[in-house]
């Protein structure tokens, strides 16, 4: 199972939002085995901005590649083949919008012919065509 944490509404200040991958073998004990964070976007824990970490996955995907929106990260294509160690397949970086300090990756979905549709908060939509996902 994949939950991601949404980098939204901080209570406290605290570091960016990241995703979990939990084994539901036994749906009653959920047990997590992996984590997965943008590389260096978390050095050491510090608190950053709302808006810098996970969003959301794309609710469709074919395979074992997920596109995550990753608001101030933009799009991240994570291979989850191996559960216990996901990894970067590929990522899109959007153009900071004008008037705007950074991007701000909000939704992801893709089509059933792999185009990867990234929703921005203020610029509107990219669309990415990729060979990772065919």
């Amino acid at each position: 199972m994949v939950v991601a944490d949404e980098d939204v509404a901080k209570l406290r200040p605290s570091p960016p939002a990241f995703t979990w991958i939990y084994d539901i073998t036994d749906e009653t004990q959920p047990l997590p085995i992996a984590t997965w964070q943008v590389h260096g976007l978390d050095q050491d824990g510090a608190p950053q901005p709302a808006m810098t970490g996970c969003h959301q996955p794309s609710e469709r995907f074919h395979g074992t590649v997920i596109p995550f929106a990753w608001f101030a990260q933009g799009l991240r294509l994570i291979d989850i083949a191996d559960p216990f160690a996901p990894k970067e397949v590929g990522h899109f970086m959007p153009d900071t919008p004008k008037g705007a300090d950074r991007a701000s990756s909000n939704d992801v979905t893709i089509d059933e012919r792999g185009l990867i549709y990234l929703v921005d908060r203020i610029a509107g939509i990219d669309i990415i065509e990729t060979s990772v996902m065919n």
